[in-house]
């Protein structure tokens, strides 16, 4: 194995680990609901319908008491406790607080409590592998047990999204030098671990998406019975962990027509239906929908939604959905530098052009169809949000996009390999601004949140709080991350340093 290989799989193992662990408690998207299905499965509760199912009594206990982001708290009044209020009040309260969540007595997990779960519409998949670690650790602390679930989805996660993005990037001939600056880029995007370094079903379904573009390219360029067979499993796989692989059907099925192996396209068809029909053919049956999400139950068709479509401001979308695409700041959905994102994201568009004036492959246009199937399921989302939230939400969820991040970025780089200096000069641009992303994100952001640091994250202010208030960021972090402070320290240091190591190993590298 390679010097760079060896780096990005020790980078990711890090950042896996080190993301899980810097997270409060319920720190990721809708996680105490993810959580509760995970629960619902360990306890052998089976499928609930979200009309009529409920939190645990120690998972809602938990979240009422721990404390959140002022935008949980905008949405569950029931939360008493911000970050603020958190920080700000004195250490015996909050390790009070700390040892209450802790100490939460495990026959509450079989006790329903008065918060209603309305994530258990989702494909099982995802949750049933997480479901036997948390029926085995069921006497474990709550705090503990999320960080074990994490852990290992973010691993897992990391593995999974690592080996089928450096598929891809081998499927589109990316060189060596570009390929490995590509596989930087996605782990050092924020959005990358805050999708799938916490307890839901993104941790599989991003790279089930990418491992699906990746088998589909390898299908169009030698279109054998065998092939079809990876192309269907992986589609199946995806379709029984999230709704969204829906969108990606058409693209293997004109593969096959435009080739003329209609007994490929049985295969697949049959696969797909065999394994996924049963639980699209239950939730018609039990919500009268093909996928049970609250927008559809609410029946949002899709005259409403061609209606809706031309009244929204589609240039603000596109541009506030690709920032939040590169940085959300989880649950507590914080802002970052504006000009760091426009500069990665330009530079971005710039390589993409580089890309759209050359000479394609079948691959590439293999990749653009996905794109395009995709970006075309992310605008109708966008629509059906805005009518369900009467316009307050304004763009797809951000970690929907991830599944585009990967082959945009190969498409990007496949652009540099082919510009040759001003290509060269762009991708060692990218990946000197995503190590910088990713660093900034842990000394600059999240650690002085979940610190208790209030301030302005300026220089000076970073400067203070790492010098002389260190002692109040290290006290808050053991009282409010569900690891020691010490051990979160350590893992950011090594983060950064490999981050720092590999944007000079890599620049060096591209050419």
């Amino acid at each position: 194995m390679k010097l760079p290989a060896i780096l990005l799989i020790a980078y990711g193992l890090a950042n896996a680990l080190l993301y899980s662990a810097l997270l409060p408690l319920w720190e990721g998207f809708d996680e105490p609901f993810h959580f509760g299905y995970v629960q619902d499965m360990a306890n052998g509760q089976g499928f609930r319908d979200p009309r009529t199912a409920f939190l645990s009594r120690e998972a809602g206990f938990s979240l009422q008491t721990a404390p959140a982001s002022r935008i949980v708290q905008m949405n569950l009044p029931e939360i008493t406790t911000t970050y603020s209020d958190y920080s700000s009040s004195p250490q015996a309260q909050r390790a009070a607080i700390r040892n209450q969540v802790r100490r939460i007595p495990p026959e509450w997990r079989w006790e329903p409590s008065r918060l209603p779960n309305y994530e258990t519409h989702h494909p099982p998949l995802a949750y049933l592998a997480l479901a036997l670690p948390e029926r085995t650790l069921a006497n474990v602390p709550l705090p503990d047990r999320l960080l074990i679930l994490r852990m290992a989805a973010a691993l897992a996660g990391f593995l999974l999204l690592y080996l089928g993005a450096n598929r891809l990037f081998r499927e589109l001939d990316l060189p060596d030098g570009y390929r490995h600056a590509a596989l930087f880029c996605i782990f050092s995007c924020q959005m990358t671990w805050a999708t799938i370094a916490h307890v839901a079903n993104d941790w599989l379904a991003v790279p089930l998406a990418v491992w699906s573009l990746a088998l589909m390219i390898a299908y169009q360029r030698c279109p054998q019975f065998r092939a079809a067979v990876w192309v269907a499993g992986a589609l199946a796989l995806g379709l029984l962990t999230k709704a969204y692989f829906l969108a990606l059907i058409p693209v293997p099925l004109l593969l096959c027509l435009r080739r003329r192996r209609l007994k490929d396209l049985g295969l697949i068809s049959i696969v797909v239906l065999a394994t996924a029909g049963p639980w699209y053919a239950r939730n018609i049956l039990r919500y009268g929908t093909l996928t049970g999400t609250p927008e559809s139950r609410a029946g949002i068709g899709l005259m409403e939604v061609a209606r809706t479509a031309p009244t929204l401001n589609w240039l603000r979308i596109i541009w506030k959905s690709t920032q939040a695409s590169l940085w959300t700041g989880n649950n507590s959905f914080m802002t970052f530098s504006g000009t760091t994102l426009a500069a990665i994201a330009a530079l971005w568009s710039i390589s993409l052009v580089f890309w759209a004036i050359s000479r394609h492959k079948c691959g590439e246009w293999v990749t653009m169809l996905y794109c395009l199937f995709f970006a075309a399921a992310l605008g109708y989302s966008t629509v059906v949000s805005s009518i369900y939230t009467r316009g307050i939400l304004m763009g797809p969820s951000p970690w929907y996009s991830q599944v585009l991040l990967a082959p945009m970025l190969g498409l990007a780089f496949l652009g540099c390999a082919r510009s040759q200096r001003l290509g060269k000069a762009g991708a060692t641009a990218l990946v000197a601004l995503f190590g910088y992303l990713l660093i900034a994100t842990y000394i600059a952001k999240l650690i002085p949140l979940y610190g208790g640091f209030t301030g302005r994250t300026s220089l000076a202010g970073l400067i203070e709080l790492y010098t002389t208030r260190l002692d109040f960021l290290m006290n808050n972090l053991n009282l409010i991350s569900l690891a020691p402070a010490g051990l979160l320290v350590t893992l950011t240091a090594l983060v950064v340093a490999l981050a720092a190591f590999q944007v000079a190993v890599l620049a060096r590298s591209i050419h």
